[in-house]
């Protein structure tokens, strides 16, 4: 498993003091702030993807969670073939098209900055409740 991208220091402090909070408020800005870098990145994958029936550039999706954010591309079900297309397959002769790797190291500074401007509204709402 890859390790992340973006790395903060004293989560589990901060899970700690969420639990504690139990606010609505601080849930919906942590699954924001972890959506909107995730986003940023798989909006440029979008462009980067190589595209046929465009079933593969349209699964490409940016997610967020309380703990985390994350991309999607394809489906077991409907375009089974993502992984295949990003990393390659030699028997097979296609060549990997890394769409997903090649976006994250180009925007990466910019879903950092956005990342860290959606953590200031976190923490904006976390001293108010204190």
């Amino acid at each position: 498993m890859a390790k992340p991208a973006i790395e903060v220091e004293g989560t589990r402090e901060l899970r700690r003091l969420l639990r504690q909070i139990e606010s609505k408020d601080i849930k919906d800005a942590l699954k924001a702030a972890n959506k909107g870098a995730a986003v940023i990145i798989a909006d440029d994958a979008k462009t980067k993807v190589p595209v046929r029936s465009g079933r593969l550039k349209k699964s490409i999706a940016g997610r967020g969670s309380q703990s985390s954010g994350s991309i999607k591309a394809g489906s077991a079900a409907r375009v089974p073939y993502a992984g295949a297309i990003h990393f390659g397959w030699g028997r097979r002769n296609i060549r990997p098209q890394m769409f997903l790797t090649d976006a994250m190291r180009d925007k990466l500074p910019e879903a950092r900055d956005v990342y860290e401007d959606l953590m200031a509204e976190v923490w904006k709402i976390i001293e108010s409740r204190f």
